[in-house]
């Protein structure tokens, strides 16, 4: 109650400097009330509606809200949390959640508590949920969140959470509100559906977005950057993967539909907080549709560190008789093998990298396999358009050197099949999020293929 008090005092008190300040240059400028009118009773009375019209609203979803809930803006390393609250007239409040900071064994696990909340008539409207319950009081508590309760933080900030929240607006579907001492935004929507469903629903959405990649473009089809820790609900944005020069983090929260941030951030000359994943599933878009949020499934299909096959079923006349020669021209080395599949993907070993991998059996009975290496280069020309390319010497792993010194054409045709595919594709994954295979369509030189796992 002292914070608050105090806080009241200062208000007052900024507010008395800037009205004496204005009465001192009245003849040059002038004050406008007109807006946030603090002296006629006018603004009273509308904080006052306001809490009565708040106060009908509260209880009216048969589902509740779901409180989009962050801490704030000075603690740089906590995600958002989605907690749940069904109001009664009465002030009695039910909050659930299972957000992973709930303490005595519940960490992780779907919990509810009941308490006390009241909506304060200040210099505007504030929801206070006014009493202890399970659900929000880990995030408020001034103690070490991985500590608790035992160990105060230095500061007593804590997590920055706030249990106060100062209305900022309101429809029938949403109230916007901001932290009254620590002033992190915090959303109540109106719940469509039962809360272990919409959670279930979230964690489908996230095992969505954050399948096989973990890194994303952001971009507005003119500026791009990267983002990486969708999963982890911090979210971080930098000009490059590798080293950045900075990253901007952003906490968010996941929805049924796709993700929302904190706060309102932009892209160039556009505005984005919240994402939906886009009808044919290939991208995240924003409220407007000017910023996406793609995965960086090009780079993926680049620089992972599996194998992805050429379906042969599409493989040209050339690509077959290769590869029947490079099958026969392999018993040369052994009488037992043969060529199982060609494939784009990483060579194994200490000697690892980016090119065309061969797969024999090696024995008449197909249990058992060996791979070699032929390098071929992947190269990222823009979104969605991968350039193959390769030296006139291209290296090889032992492997393929070794099973050279017998087959000796046999690196000759792995040449040659490698040539084949020589040219600039436009290149369509089968699952953008998560991939496993992609369709090469060559519009320069080339052979149109498909890459499967």
């Amino acid at each position: 109650m002292m914070n608050i008090f105090m806080n009241k005092i200062q208000i007052k008190g900024l507010v008395l400097t800037t009205f004496m300040g204005c009465l001192a240059t009245t003849l040059t400028t002038s004050c406008q009330f007109e807006d946030d009118d603090f002296f006629d009773q006018s603004a009273s009375l509308r904080v006052e509606d306001t809490n009565v019209k708040v106060k009908e609203m509260l209880p009216k979803p048969a589902n509740g809200w779901v409180m989009q809930y962050f801490t704030g803006t000075g603690v740089a390393h906590f995600e958002g949390f989605n907690l749940f609250a069904k109001f009664e007239s009465d002030t009695k409040v039910t909050l659930a959640g299972n957000h992973r900071l709930l303490r005595n064994g519940n960490a992780g696990k779907y919990t509810e508590h009941k308490s006390l909340y009241s909506l304060l008539l200040e210099d505007s409207p504030v929801l206070a949920f006014n009493t202890w319950n399970d659900i929000l009081t880990p995030l408020v508590d001034p103690v070490d969140p991985y500590k608790a309760p035992n160990t105060l933080m230095k500061d007593g900030a804590g997590m920055q959470g706030d249990n106060n929240f100062v209305i900022v607006r309101y429809n029938d579907q949403e109230i916007i509100m901001r932290g009254e001492r620590y002033g992190a935004e915090v959303r109540l929507v109106v719940c469509d559906r039962d809360w272990k469903q919409y959670i279930a629903d979230c964690e489908a959405m996230k095992k969505t977005i954050c399948g096989t990649i973990t890194s994303y473009y952001i971009t507005n089809d003119s500026e791009s950057l990267y983002l990486t820790g969708i999963a982890g609900g911090r979210v971080r944005k930098s000009e490059r993967l590798e080293d950045p020069i900075r990253r901007d983090s952003l906490a968010s929260v996941f929805t049924p539909n796709g993700i929302r941030f904190e706060k309102k951030d932009s892209l160039g000359k556009y505005a984005f907080q919240e994402f939906k994943l886009a009808a044919d599933k290939t991208c995240l878009v924003n409220e407007d549709g000017n910023v996406k949020i793609v995965p960086t499934w090009d780079e993926y299909l680049i620089e992972h560190s599996g194998v992805f096959v050429l379906d042969p079923s599409y493989f040209s006349a050339a690509q077959s008789s290769l590869f029947n020669s490079i099958s026969n021209e392999v018993r040369k080395f052994d009488n037992g093998w043969s060529l199982k599949s060609v494939g784009l993907g990483k060579g194994a070993g200490s000697d690892a990298a980016n090119g065309l991998i061969f797969t024999f059996y090696t024995s008449k009975s197909k249990t058992s396999e060996a791979k070699a290496y032929m390098e071929l280069t992947q190269t990222r020309i823009s979104l969605g358009k991968i350039e193959i390319s390769q030296r006139d010497n291209p290296a090889c792993d032992n492997n393929l050197t070794t099973i050279g010194k017998k087959a000796t054409n046999i690196i000759n045709l792995c040449k040659q099949m490698a040539g084949t595919l020589i040219g600039k594709y436009d290149v369509v994954p089968n699952d953008f999020f998560s991939p496993t295979g992609a369709t090469y369509t060559a519009y320069e030189g080339g052979q149109t293929f498909i890459l499967t796992k």
